[in-house]
């Protein structure tokens, strides 16, 4: 029986894609109102996607956060054409970030289904490849940050997801075994795969859309659920009740 479930954060628990699409065009636009219009319309998406990959460099431990926040930062200002020494990362980050956490929010379904699983006895807690301090400032800005009994992130734990020492680490300090533990998340690799090749059960979250047919043929065939909702995990952990 599953006696506890972890979950993702970013785009699980509250919409980080929106707030930073809109954050990293208003930063934008404040800083470099000369760059090229269209791409200042772009530059949240640009820097969400991160096409240079410097947030897995930072979830498999190869730099830490500051050093891939600038990263992107210098990819982003490069893209636009525009300096991004030090004082222009500095002011893009005055910009950014305010705009970030005010756009912040918790999808609708988090309190509620968090709520029915710690009634039932169900442990809960997050396991994000973000930073602790980042996570802590997401929860607060979203109203969650009272709801789960342990947040992980990548720095507290020295490794990221899909690593499994990052999955069984979360299930130590959640008090619980792996194989008794469900994982939620959005992203397929890191979430559902990874978990599943950790030895948890596994749920792929996919709130919009269609789900990717490569991919939802790959989570099926592992025989992991694809799940619209949390609002849907009761059911997984406690099916009958």
């Amino acid at each position: 029986m599953l006696e506890a479930v972890l979950l993702d954060a970013d785009d699980t628990l509250y919409d980080t894609r929106t707030a930073m699409h809109r954050a990293g065009a208003s930063a934008s636009t404040a800083l470099w109102p000369d760059a090229d219009p269209e791409r200042l319309a772009g530059a949240g998406v640009r820097f969400r996607d991160d096409p240079e990959g410097h947030f897995a460099a930072y979830a498999r431990g190869e730099v830490e956060f500051a050093e891939m926040r600038r990263a992107r930062l210098a990819e982003l200002a490069t893209w636009l054409g525009r300096s991004h020494d030090a004082a222009a990362l500095g002011a893009f980050d005055d910009a950014y970030e305010p705009a970030f956490l005010a756009a912040m929010e918790a999808f609708d379904d988090v309190r509620p289904a968090v709520r029915a699983l710690r009634e039932a006895g169900v442990s809960v807690g997050v396991l994000t490849n973000s930073s602790k301090e980042y996570t802590r400032a997401k929860l607060a800005a979203s109203g969650l940050e009272d709801l789960f009994d342990v947040v992980c992130s990548r720095d507290t734990l020295g490794f990221g997801k899909p690593d499994a020492r990052a999955f069984h680490e979360a299930c130590r300090r959640l008090g619980s075994e792996p194989s008794a533990t469900l994982y939620v998340g959005d992203e397929v690799a890191t979430d559902p795969i990874g978990a599943a090749d950790a030895g948890l059960a596994a749920a792929w979250l996919v709130r919009d859309g269609v789900p990717d047919e490569g991919s939802r043929r790959i989570v099926e065939g592992r025989g992991i659920p694809v799940v619209r909702s949390l609002g849907e995990l009761f059911a997984l952990v406690r099916p009958g009740a």
